[in-house]
């Protein structure tokens, strides 16, 4: 019920909430790189898309939202499925501890971002595979490894 009601709250605000700075020009870079990305959120699609706008959302190839609290993994395998994709291949980056769980319960390697809702400290605590300290990082790093 909470959870809803925030959702619907976001929805209501979304044109107030912005983007980090560097999101499009990052998702471009992966998506021109051959890179297909997905998005696996517990926020609703509507908002994930909204959010992102029409632009960015038309850079990703799968959606998995609406996750519960502790449903991320689930919705990662899910798209993994989906996508064809060997867990081996794949990287989640979250902002959030339970993101790193997630990746970690679906057996995937994972990133943290140091800009998102979680302090640095607590999410290099969970040992991601990577930490991103700038947006920049993100295409950099990946598009080497491809």
């Amino acid at each position: 019920m909470i959870a809803r009601h925030m959702h619907k709250l976001k929805a209501a605000h979304i044109a107030e909430i912005p983007l980090f700075p560097g999101v499009g020009p990052m998702l471009r870079r992966l998506r021109d790189a051959g890179l297909r990305l997905a998005l696996v959120s517990s926020d609703n699609e509507a908002n994930a898309r909204g959010q992102l706008g029409e632009a960015n959302s038309a850079m990703f190839s799968y959606f998995d939202c609406g996750a519960s609290i502790l449903g991320k993994a689930k919705k990662f395998r899910r798209v993994l499925r989906r996508a064809e994709v060997d867990p081996a291949q794949a990287i989640a980056i979250g902002d959030e501890v339970r993101d790193i769980e997630a990746a970690r319960a679906a057996g995937i390697a994972c990133a943290a971002v140091a800009w998102g809702y979680a302090a640095r400290e607590a999410l290099r605590a969970h040992h991601p595979d990577i930490v991103f300290d700038r947006m920049e990082q993100i295409a950099e790093t990946l598009i080497a490894q491809v």
